[in-house]
């Protein structure tokens, strides 16, 4: 959003300001008469005189008059006695109050936005994507003497603004080609990007870290950092930002202000997946499981069983093992109470491991436990139903099979807490979730690659699953996500989660839906009661099979 400084605004160009082309209705043009009125009233610093309207229309003074009474009449201006000229009336105040009431929007951002005002001491804002640019709809200004002073309501351009550049980069493809294949990127300052395929590489930096910054791009000697609001099904619906003088926002500064700056963003994008709680989900979007209303301390490990439709799982802390089917769960709790360290589902049987022991759980009912140290870090099912997993090892963790002559095994620096094979059995997949680096295990290969690397800021890739097509998917723990890989390691797609740490992954019949796993330790009061789902398996369906 573009954020000018001591009151003084960009005027936005005739681009900006035009109206969208209408069929040739009867009275149409009437209507665009009176909207080019208002635009001419609405864009002005101060009263709009009779003179200045007749110079800017051109139109006769009579068919002047009829338009500024009649809009007069009806509370869209109003006259400005000291000013001897008009500005707008009242009665847009009024119709604006309704404008987001559907979702509260502005009411929600308000308090979030407070608070980000409060901890940076610079002006934060709220916009939300209108006709190919970002519209004002709300601001705290900063306490300092020289602030960013933008006005609500201004057409502000997307590609030169930070807001319009976190929406930019949440775009479907097609959206997002559709909208810099409009017209020519204008240029504002000289450091304004105009290069579509210079813009479309950072909108890629965009969306992995999760926040844009706009440098002076719009405006000389303002800086500005914006994220996008996600709505519950990964959509980008608003944006909002803080803005500065760069002399106090500086470079730096912007960039440690960003996650910050996300975490409010997602905040107000739970909030608003709660306000509409009470409605049928979208289709696509996440729910709570039907079939489970238990909520775990850290729920984790799920894995699904078509041939008897159970969906299993547990409670690492509990420490529970669940059966979930479409009507109810069944508890199971380990004999001895200490805390899962990892867990995997074996052709009907399930294996668990504790400190010291592993045990095995099959036609609901634990076998006797068996001294293993340490347990593992993490275990997946091999498609040929041999047991993989990966331990600790003095150059980071030893990922293999565990009986000897399965298959290869690897060194891999770091410490490995999720595991995944291809459905094909032609690649494995093992995720560093502290580090956020996810590998690619090639059996033919002695060395693992380096598939993806996350941002802190987009959360810890603590489970991960594979797609009927080989795609790669990952839970992101306090990143309120999970994300779809490309075959080249780049996020592809987002889904946005009503809760902070998804923890597992399980593909359904036909990769028609996902289980996930979530976990509700350690959240603060304040996160719970936004995110109330915490620690519920939730369910997500996908319109169908995943695509190549």
């Amino acid at each position: 959003m573009s954020h000018h400084m001591d009151g003084r605004r960009q005027s936005p160009s005739t681009e900006w300001g035009q109206p969208a082309v209408r069929d040739g209705v009867a009275g149409a043009a009437l209507i665009e008469k009176a909207c080019r009125v208002l635009d001419i009233a609405g864009s002005a610093s101060g009263p709009v005189t009779v003179a200045r309207l007749l110079a800017e229309t051109g139109w006769p003074r009579a068919t002047l008059h009829r338009i500024v009474a009649a809009l007069a009449s009806q509370g869209f201006l109003r006259h400005d006695p000291i000013g001897a000229g008009y500005r707008l009336g009242f009665r847009f105040m009024e119709l604006a109050q309704n404008t987001w009431a559907e979702q509260d929007l502005v009411a929600i951002a308000s308090m979030e936005l407070r608070r980000l005002r409060d901890m940076t001491g610079e002006t934060a804002y709220l916009a939300v994507p209108a006709g190919g640019a970002m519209v004002g709809l709300g601001k705290f200004e900063g306490a300092h003497g020289v602030r960013s002073a933008a006005r609500l309501g201004i057409r502000k351009p997307m590609h030169c603004t930070s807001q319009g550049k976190a929406i930019l980069a949440f775009l479907p493809e097609a959206a997002l080609r559709e909208q810099l294949g409009r017209s020519e990127l204008e240029a504002f300052t000289p450091r304004t990007i105009t290069d579509p395929e210079r813009l479309r590489a950072q909108l890629a930096i965009v969306r992995q870290r999760g926040y844009a910054v706009e440098d002076e791009e719009i405006v000389a000697g303002n800086r500005c950092v914006g994220a996008p609001v996600l709505d519950a099904a990964g959509r980008a619906v608003a944006a909002i930002s803080v803005a500065g003088p760069v002399w106090r926002l500086t470079a730096e500064r912007a960039e440690r202000l960003g996650p910050e700056i996300v975490a409010v963003a997602r905040s107000i994008g739970a909030q608003l997946a709660m306000r509409g709680g009470g409605r049928s989900p979208e289709p696509g979007a996440p729910f709570a499981h039907p079939g489970c209303e238990h909520a775990a301390f850290h729920g984790a490990d799920p894995h699904w069983d078509g041939d008897r439709g159970v969906l299993t799982w547990v409670d690492r802390l509990g420490p529970t093992l669940f059966e979930t089917r479409a009507r109810g769960t069944a508890a199971h709790a380990l004999p001895r109470e200490e805390p899962i360290h990892a867990c995997c589902s074996l052709d009907g049987t399930t294996r668990l491991w504790q400190a010291g022991s592993e045990i095995d759980f099959c036609d609901r009912a634990f076998g006797p436990a068996e001294a293993r140290s340490p347990p593992p870090l993490a275990a997946a099912r091999h498609p040929s139903g041999s047991l993989w997993t990966a331990s600790e090892h003095d150059s980071g963790c030893a990922v293999g099979a565990t009986t000897a002559g399965d298959g290869p095994s690897w060194i891999v620096s770091g410490r490995i807490t999720a595991l995944a094979w291809s459905p094909d059995g032609l690649c494995a997949y093992a995720a560093d979730a502290a580090r956020g680096v996810i590998y690619r295990l090639d059996p033919s290969s002695r060395s693992p690659k380096v598939f993806s690397r996350l941002p802190s800021v987009s959360g810890e890739p603590r489970g991960i699953a594979v797609d009927t097509t080989g795609r790669l998917w990952a839970a992101l723990y306090e990143g309120w996500s999970v994300v779809r890989f490309s075959n080249d390691g780049d996020i592809e797609r987002s889904v946005a989660l009503p809760v902070p740490r998804p923890t597992g992954l399980a593909f359904g019949t036909g990769g028609r839906e996902i289980f996930v796993t979530t976990a509700r330790v350690g959240l603060s009061r304040d996160v719970l009661d936004n995110a109330p789902l915490s620690g519920r398996v939730l369910q997500l369906p996908l319109e169908t099979a995943p695509n190549p």
